[in-house]
């Protein structure tokens, strides 16, 4: 992880659902693979978990190389408000493990997983979930 950089990008709601990408940036000077999903969980203040780890979304992935500099997001999803059910209380980071990896990092993000759903779909160059 020390040669992995994970920030997040820009949310976005589309039919009832609020999707937030976790970006993998490389930090080396030499070339990465991650393939598969990312571990993620979200915290509060004091690093205690608030609810359930997300959940894979599924999707088929492949293995994605970074160059030096370059990135790849892992899409994060939940429902927009409490649809189907309540939400959890907001957390303050988001405790992200990249695939493979036993060594997390936190990474500053406001999420509130609602209904129960929180997913995450693979690490990837196009944006998908």
């Amino acid at each position: 992880m020390s040669d992995l950089y994970a920030s997040m990008g820009a949310k976005e709601g589309a039919a009832g659902s609020l999707y937030w990408p976790v970006r993998f940036t490389n930090t080396s000077t030499s070339a990465c693979a991650l393939r598969g999903y990312p571990g993620v969980s979200v915290l509060d203040g004091a690093h205690h978990r608030i609810g359930p780890a997300a959940k894979h979304s599924g999707r088929g992935y492949g293995t994605v190389t970074l160059s030096p500099g370059h990135s790849a997001s892992a899409v994060l999803r939940t429902t927009n408000g409490p649809v189907g059910g309540p939400c959890e209380r907001t957390g303050t980071y988001l405790q992200v493990y990249p695939p493979a990896s036993r060594t997390a990092t936190l990474v500053p993000a406001p999420w509130k997983t609602c209904s129960g759903v929180f997913q995450t779909g693979p690490v990837n160059t196009d944006g998908t979930f």
